[in-house]
């Protein structure tokens, strides 16, 4: 196949993009055309907003309704109706050679209204925009544009770099290198790029920056115009990261032929970095550099926790090797579950921890094994939790943490099955066969779970007690007296926030005497962190207290209109004293002014 051909989706795809690029300011016209298309495909539209009540939208996102996993005749049929409502006239492609998809689940980049942030979507925006003229004209200039944007971008809630690079990947793959898993290890660890090259390159983070992301792109594109590399650009190194991983996964499933667990790279990328272990290596004093070292002090100076209960933790964590952080709202558990982590593994070394979150479509096959739809048939895929633990299993000398946020608001026993029994910290090591395998599997003695509850959220059932006995239970309290968060407090200087801390700490002893309530459902300080001395204002604290701390109060005291207004007026009155002073002064003086008016006549 002719390169013409090989890549012909890329001219229809540029030229796309720059007809996106005119609806920025006319986004309601946009989703209609967007709807329009799936109706003239005769595909139904995918799930965009809750309940698919869609009030906005973002240029990637509509990008990735085609160029995600779906046949390629439905994806034909899609842009056939994009080229017509869109006025496009490049060749509708009909071969789609190295262009990286996402997963279904994973295809819009945002989160739906009540999860993302009021800017997400027009930060992504100004993303398309500025890599589409970084494209047109690479100034510095443009690129600086580019750079700000970008870092706003991979930092929105659910974004990260294969998603956000391949997004810049489908509007310009000349120009932007598409970072998905299979180019990462194609680049990393399989040995075709020379060790010389890859040493000049950053160490991969879970979320890298701008910076290093055009650092990696100018290293290689470097490379790729010169006469040592048989790849021209970064469609044939996509192209050909592709082909070689799908090789290498033939090879491995030939190698183990006498089990029926076939080996997936995008499933298990572990397995597969370990075959050029010994081949290829990443500089370990360059490795050691980046890996920032993390202990105790460190866990104090951030997490808003006494010492003593830190060591409760601790010594809780080691001895059950299974903890569930229970907690009101905002009191930082998650915060709390990542650096606990870190301080007992003594580096930030975000490769030996992963985090899932629980929910009530959360399965078996999604943390262990089962069975999913491929292009021609279905096919046994590992879960999360077993990838994380054959990951761990191949280097016992270090501590694994695999951290489950909302644990309890998913099918507990649905999601562990036979896992029950192999959590256990005395069960460690032994092996069970699974459910899907001829495979019998275990949980390694190296890798420790942490699990948060909400405690205020009444929709939740309580844990499965068959799970409740195979961990310890720690509640996380509001942590405003702690040294931590009154150094903060201090650091800030602000009367005011004072004022609403104070507000906060009453209102929490009420709710905490409350029968109904409870100490679960106190206020935690997250609501009031991170919170900078020349930025806080009564615009800032007036948010916190609108649109966070009385939503809450209404749901606790639903029946209570009365008692929730009260607190409401506190909490108000708290930001704005000086005003409530003011206005009680005037008042006592006009009164004392009438009662002396009338003493004298």
């Amino acid at each position: 196949m002719s390169e013409r051909n090989r890549f012909n989706w890329v001219d229809f795809y540029e030229e796309f993009a720059l007809k996106l690029l005119e609806y920025k300011d006319s986004r309601v016209e946009l989703i209609e055309k967007v709807k329009s298309v799936f109706k003239m495909a005769g595909i139904k539209l995918p799930t965009l907003e809750r309940e698919n009540n869609i009030v906005d939208i973002d240029p990637f996102t509509v990008f990735a309704l085609f160029n995600k996993n779906i046949k390629d005749e439905n994806r034909i049929k899609i842009l056939k109706a994009i080229s017509e409502l869109f006025d496009v006239v490049s060749e509708i492609p009909t071969s789609f050679d190295g262009l990286p998809l996402l997963t279904p689940q994973n295809a819009t980049f945002y989160y739906f209204i009540g999860d993302r942030e009021d800017n997400d979507i027009n930060n992504l925006w100004g993303f398309f925009e500025s890599a589409l003229a970084y494209v047109k004209d690479p100034s510095e200039i443009r690129r600086k544009d580019f750079s700000d944007y970008f870092d706003l971008a991979i930092n929105i809630k659910g974004n990260g770099n294969s998603k956000i690079t391949m997004g810049l990947y489908w509007i310009s793959p000349d120009t932007f290198l598409n970072f998905d898993s299979r180019n990462e290890w194609y680049i990393y660890k399989s040995g075709k790029i020379p060790v010389d090259i890859v040493k000049q390159l950053p160490l991969i983070k879970s979320k890298f920056s701008a910076k290093e992301y055009l650092m990696i792109g100018d290293c290689l594109k470097s490379y790729l115009n010169s006469s040592r590399s048989v790849l021209k650009d970064f469609k044939e190194l996509s192209f050909d990261a592709w082909n070689y991983s799908e090789q290498v996964n033939r090879d491995k499933k030939k190698e183990k032929n006498n089990t029926k667990i076939s080996f997936s790279f995008a499933d298990d990328e572990e397995r597969l970095n370990l075959i050029y272990e010994d081949e290829k290596k990443v500089d370990l004093k360059e490795f050691e550099k980046a890996i920032q070292k993390y202990n105790k002090d460190d866990f104090l100076s951030e997490v808003y926790m006494k010492e003593e209960e830190y060591d409760n933790l601790a010594t809780l964590l080691k001895k059950k090797k299974n903890l569930i952080l229970q907690g009101a709202p905002g009191v930082g558990k998650t915060f709390v579950a990542k650096r606990l982590a870190y301080s007992l593994m003594g580096v930030k070394d975000i490769d030996r921890v992963m985090m899932v979150q629980f929910h009530q479509s959360y399965s078996y096959e999604d943390f262990i094994m089962g069975y999913r739809p491929t292009k021609n048939s279905f096919e046994l895929k590992n879960g999360a939790f077993y990838n994380f633990c054959k990951k761990a299993e191949i280097d016992e000398k270090n501590d694994y943490f695999f951290i489950i946020d909302e644990i309890n608001r998913g099918n507990l026993s649905k999601i562990f099955g036979e896992l029950f029994m192999l959590i256990e910290n005395d069960k460690r090591g032994q092996s069970l066969q699974l459910l899907y395998s001829d495979e019998t599997f275990s949980v390694p003695k190296n890798i420790y779970i942490i699990g948060m509850m909400n405690t205020a959220d009444r929709s939740l059932a309580m844990l499965d007690y068959a799970l409740r006995r195979r961990f310890s239970f720690y509640d996380i309290k509001p942590g405003f007296v702690t040294d931590g968060f009154i150094k903060y407090r201090n650091s800030l200087k602000n009367d005011k926030f004072n004022r609403l801390i104070e507000c906060v700490k009453s209102l929490n002893d009420i709710i905490s005497s409350d029968e109904s309530l409870g100490d679960g459902f106190c206020i935690g300080h997250s609501y009031l962190c991170n919170l900078s001395k020349d930025k806080i204002d009564d615009k800032v604290l007036s948010g916190i207290v609108e649109y966070e701390l009385i939503p809450l109060l209404k749901e606790y005291w639903f029946d209570e209109p009365s008692k929730v207004n009260n607190w409401i007026i506190n909490l108000r009155s708290a930001i704005k004293w000086f005003q409530y002073k003011i206005f009680t002064i005037c008042y006592h003086m006009l009164l004392e002014f009438l009662i002396n008016k009338d003493i004298k006549n």
